[in-house]
């Protein structure tokens, strides 16, 4: 039998690495926190921080995931209260002081680093895509709305003018009135049609 006798990874040390660097991004931004300045924070050198991570971006992009965490369940038993339940943590996520400050740089890095578009993808869509999906299949099977609809393309409708006033402060605040226009927008593209509304509406 194998036994591992390798030093045990030291997770104070993960922990350290994340909080620093979340810290220096907010306070002086992305451009401007390196590796050697996290490392010397932690308390811990560049080969250690290489050995967990193969670049900052990545740092970072682990820090986010950790700060705000997503949880893809959600089983109200109605729709728009899971709607409402993936928005709130969305907002929650998309204004905190670290991913408004290291979202842009994250973004503009990915363009031409492809391990680190499918580390983002991985990080911050899938787990929403799926939360998303879950709400739509538990809906059919309610009958509150016909199956078919693409959960992907749903999760981008609610996802998407989030991001977009993340990394463009300009076009408006990422607030709950968002949240509620891109929740009505989300249900009517999957046809739903409260209970109540429906029957006024055949009689």
């Amino acid at each position: 039998m194998m036994v591992n006798t390798g030093r045990p990874r030291d997770s104070s040390i993960d922990d350290a690495i994340l909080d620093e660097a979340a810290r220096m991004i907010v306070e002086i931004g992305y451009g401007a926190t390196t590796i050697d300045a996290v490392a010397r924070a932690a308390g811990t050198t560049r080969p250690a921080i290489y050995r967990r991570y193969a670049s900052l971006a990545q740092i970072v992009s682990a820090a986010m995931s950790s700060r705000v965490v997503f949880d893809p369940r959600t089983d109200s038993g109605d729709l728009p209260s899971d709607f409402d339940a993936l928005q709130k943590q969305q907002i929650a996520f998309f204004t905190d002081p670290l991913v408004v400050r290291a979202m842009p740089g994250l973004i503009e890095e990915s363009s031409r680093n492809d391990t680190l578009r499918s580390r983002l993808f991985e990080d911050i869509m899938t787990p929403r895509r799926a939360a998303v999906r879950r709400a739509l299949d538990q809906a059919a099977r309610r009958g509150d709305i016909t199956a078919g609809s693409d959960p992907d393309e749903i999760c981008d409708l609610l996802t998407g003018p989030l991001l977009l006033r993340t990394l463009m402060p300009a076009l408006g605040a990422v607030d709950t009135h968002l949240a509620e226009v891109t929740v009505a927008a989300a249900l009517d593209a999957v046809g739903y049609r409260r209970a109540d509304v429906a029957t006024v509406e055949r009689s």
